[in-house]
């Protein structure tokens, strides 16, 4: 794993752990439907940190070849979840459509943040 690779996925397991210690705090706040967002936006980094380590396992040594297998999944793994959010919306179902907003908005995070690091010098 390069040095990029180690940063970001880093910087998933920062956000899995916020996430799960908002989650807690929600819960004994007593907010927890709001507690449950949490744990649905830690759900959505902790994908994509087992495909960061499913690209280091099929893809080896080639960082090229890492970084397109990671940006496919950042397309290809949404997709679902749009759909999912149309179907609500039409359904008028507010709650689904909260949650699919909240794991396409983590998925933007994640994909602003996995460019941002790509594009440093390290």
């Amino acid at each position: 794993m390069n040095e990029k690779q180690k940063k970001f996925e880093s910087y998933l397991d920062e956000q899995i752990a916020a996430c799960k210690k908002r989650s807690e705090l929600l819960v004994e706040d007593g907010r927890k439907d709001e507690g449950n967002f949490e744990k649905v936006r830690a759900n959505v980094y902790e994908i994509f940190k087992t495909v960061l380590s499913v690209a280091e396992k099929l893809c080896g040594k080639d960082d090229l070849a890492k970084k397109k297998f990671f940006l496919q999944r950042l397309e290809q793994i949404p997709m679902s979840w749009t759909a999912s959010y149309d179907k609500s919306k039409t359904n008028g179902d507010v709650e689904k459509m909260h949650i699919e907003t909240i794991k396409l908005d983590t998925i933007e995070e994640i994909k602003n943040m996995f460019m941002q690091i790509e594009e440093e010098a390290i």
